[in-house]
């Protein structure tokens, strides 16, 4: 339910408020922000935040050493410096995914493994945006082992969470656009926000430039760009580069997903399909991955002394991954291909999760780069128009 106030504000007045308040040159459509005045008990402070612009660097997860080590195909490095930080024209909103080891089927607001996730999938967007990143009441391993995870209770929960903290977000944006980042879990708690809050809403649905929901499916009708998942959103491509989804789940080529096996990629629904969106600048075919992975997700050299010897929090192997969108048969991935070559002295593999999960750990760090390199785009686009 949205936070209005029930007096009908007259449409001049509403006008002259919105473009005196929101100090937002993209700011228009005479629309009112539906959060003004609200304050989360939550996470009106700095407490219950992983990232925040108003932390203390020292403490701001967003903000921590993102350099990365350059592995070459032919073994020689070079070491790439963390992109900066600062006061960009934009926000992000993050949410993360299932990760916490709390033995109950919600997690506490103490975060644990959610630091690392968040540092490691979310930290880098700090190129393009204000990154704000809340601690939630998630849906713990220990419930998804133990099948609550689809439990209404427990869900609702952790969406209550991420609904309040998004809710003082926007009613302390100053009408900045946004570009809300999930993963697995993550999304989920998104995509229903989409649907009932900013679908709905033209002050929302106006300032979301775009929303990267990874590592979950998202359902398409089927000779439509609309409907299934969404009432309006559609998938981000050349015609649509804002207020649209980003959307993939990686798989290896050589093993696609198979309804009935995989958790993702496949509908339950005939009359839907699974969608995809290329994070290489929304393009086509089979192209190199730009990926950034942290030091513990891929080790880049075969020889564990080489791999000893990288001071860096992460690495980058170019041109070992591609990736290709696939769209077939009602399922819908993103299909990686190892480009390795057992003579180099790099690795040669990536890690599997468990069967039917495919590549699902490694999502974002696949195409890391190319990420953000979309949402910086994705961000001029809307400011400029």
């Amino acid at each position: 339910m949205h936070i209005m106030g029930t007096r009908i504000i007259p449409l001049l007045v509403s006008l002259l408020l919105t473009a005196c308040s929101d100090g937002d040159s993209n700011d228009n459509r005479g629309s009112t922000n539906p959060y003004q005045g609200y304050t989360s008990e939550l996470y009106g402070s700095q407490q219950n935040w992983l990232c925040r612009p108003d932390i203390d660097d020292e403490y701001d997860i967003c903000d921590r050493d993102l350099a990365s080590t350059i592995v070459f195909a032919d073994g020689t490095a070079q070491i790439e410096p963390g992109p900066g930080s600062g006061d960009r024209p934009v926000d992000c909103f993050y949410v993360y995914p299932t990760v916490s080891g709390d033995p109950t089927d919600n997690s506490d607001l103490s975060p644990g493994a959610e630091i690392g996730v968040t540092y490691f999938q979310a930290a880098r967007y700090r190129s393009v945006c204000r990154l704000y990143a809340p601690v939630y009441r998630q849906i713990t391993v220990a419930a998804l082992n133990s099948g609550k995870y689809f439990d209404s209770e427990v869900s609702g929960i952790a969406y209550g969470d991420v609904l309040d903290a998004f809710r003082h977000f926007v009613a302390n944006g100053n009408g900045r656009g946004f570009i809300l980042i999930g993963h697995s879990q993550g999304s989920t708690h998104l995509v229903r926000l989409i649907r009932e809050e900013i679908e709905s809403d033209p002050y929302l649905a106006h300032r979301m430039i775009a929303a990267h929901l990874l590592g979950w499916t998202i359902a398409l009708t089927n000779g439509a760009d609309v409907g299934g998942t969404f009432a309006s959103t559609p998938p981000c491509d050349f015609d649509n580069e804002t207020r649209c989804f980003v959307n993939y789940v990686s798989y290896r080529k050589t093993a696609p997903p198979e309804p009935g096996t995989a958790l993702f990629g496949v509908t339950a629904d005939p009359d839907t399909r699974a969608a995809c969106t290329h994070p290489v600048d929304l393009g086509a075919g089979q192209l190199n991955l730009d990926s950034n992975f942290s030091i513990a997700q891929l080790q880049p050299y075969s020889d564990p002394a080489d791999n000893a010897a990288i001071t860096t929090p992460f690495v980058k192997v170019p041109g070992l991954l591609l990736g290709e969108c696939v769209e077939e048969d009602g399922k819908g991935y993103l299909a990686v291909t190892v480009d390795a070559d057992p003579a180099d002295p790099r690795v040669d593999d990536v890690e599997d999760f468990l069967p039917g999960w495919g590549l699902h750990l490694i999502d974002i760090p696949l195409a890391q780069e190319d990420l953000v390199r979309l949402a910086g785009k994705q961000a001029d686009v809307w400011l400029n128009e």
